[in-house]
Protein backbone atom coordinates (compact mmCIF):
# COMPACT_ATOMS: atom_id res chain seq x y z
CA UNK A 1 0.00 0.00 0.00
CA UNK A 2 2.57 2.45 1.00
CA UNK A 3 4.28 2.51 -2.70
CA UNK A 4 0.66 3.07 -4.44
CA UNK A 5 0.82 6.32 -2.03
CA UNK A 6 4.78 7.19 -2.98
CA UNK A 7 3.99 6.47 -6.82
CA UNK A 8 0.84 8.71 -6.16
CA UNK A 9 2.43 11.36 -3.98
CA UNK A 10 5.51 11.91 -6.96
CA UNK A 11 3.13 12.23 -9.61
CA UNK A 12 1.28 14.59 -7.83
CA UNK A 13 4.58 16.37 -7.32
CA UNK A 14 5.24 15.97 -11.17
CA UNK A 15 1.53 17.83 -12.00
CA UNK A 16 1.83 20.69 -9.34
CA UNK A 17 5.50 21.43 -10.68
CA UNK A 18 4.03 21.77 -13.92
CA UNK A 19 1.05 23.53 -13.01
CA UNK A 20 3.53 26.25 -11.34
CA UNK A 21 5.63 26.11 -14.27
CA UNK A 22 3.08 27.36 -16.48
CA UNK A 23 2.02 30.07 -14.09
CA UNK A 24 5.15 31.21 -14.06
CA UNK A 25 5.45 31.51 -17.97
CA UNK A 26 2.33 33.41 -18.24
CA UNK A 27 3.00 35.76 -14.92
CA UNK A 28 6.88 36.13 -15.02
CA UNK A 29 6.70 37.80 -18.33
CA UNK A 30 10.43 36.83 -18.58
CA UNK A 31 11.67 38.09 -15.54
CA UNK A 32 12.51 35.28 -13.64
CA UNK A 33 14.08 31.80 -13.90
CA UNK A 34 11.38 30.30 -11.68
CA UNK A 35 9.77 28.44 -14.87
CA UNK A 36 12.94 26.87 -15.49
CA UNK A 37 13.27 25.73 -12.18
CA UNK A 38 9.85 24.29 -11.91
CA UNK A 39 9.38 22.23 -15.70
CA UNK A 40 13.46 20.99 -14.42
CA UNK A 41 12.04 19.64 -11.44
CA UNK A 42 8.86 18.04 -12.96
CA UNK A 43 11.80 16.92 -15.77
CA UNK A 44 13.99 15.35 -12.32
CA UNK A 45 10.51 13.64 -10.28
CA UNK A 46 9.29 11.42 -13.70
CA UNK A 47 13.04 10.82 -14.32
CA UNK A 48 12.88 9.80 -10.80
CA UNK A 49 9.58 8.05 -10.66
CA UNK A 50 10.64 5.81 -13.84
CA UNK A 51 13.56 4.88 -12.30
CA UNK A 52 11.46 3.45 -9.07
CA UNK A 53 9.39 1.40 -11.45
CA UNK A 54 11.65 0.29 -13.31
CA UNK A 55 13.55 -0.74 -10.03
CA UNK A 56 10.36 -2.43 -8.27
CA UNK A 57 9.50 -4.57 -11.34
CA UNK A 58 13.30 -5.70 -11.75
CA UNK A 59 13.18 -6.72 -8.11
CA UNK A 60 9.80 -8.50 -8.51
CA UNK A 61 8.07 -5.84 -5.86
CA UNK A 62 5.52 -5.24 -8.42
CA UNK A 63 4.56 -6.98 -12.00
CA UNK A 64 3.15 -4.95 -14.36
CA UNK A 65 -0.29 -6.31 -16.65
CA UNK A 66 -0.19 -6.40 -20.54
CA UNK A 67 -2.70 -7.25 -23.15
CA UNK A 68 -1.60 -10.33 -23.23
CA UNK A 69 -2.70 -13.03 -20.40
CA UNK A 70 0.16 -14.92 -18.60
CA UNK A 71 2.15 -17.07 -20.14
CA UNK A 72 1.02 -16.08 -23.49
CA UNK A 73 4.24 -14.60 -25.62
CA UNK A 74 1.94 -14.08 -29.02
CA UNK A 75 -1.66 -13.05 -29.52
CA UNK A 76 -4.35 -15.30 -29.62
CA UNK A 77 -5.41 -15.77 -33.64
CA UNK A 78 -9.00 -15.01 -34.71
CA UNK A 79 -10.38 -16.52 -37.63
CA UNK A 80 -12.11 -13.72 -39.67
CA UNK A 81 -15.24 -14.45 -41.89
Amino acid sequence: MWLKILILVIFLGIVISLASGLYFLVNDKGDSKRTVRALTMRVGLSVGLFLILMLLIATGIIQPHGLYPQGTTQPVQTQQQ
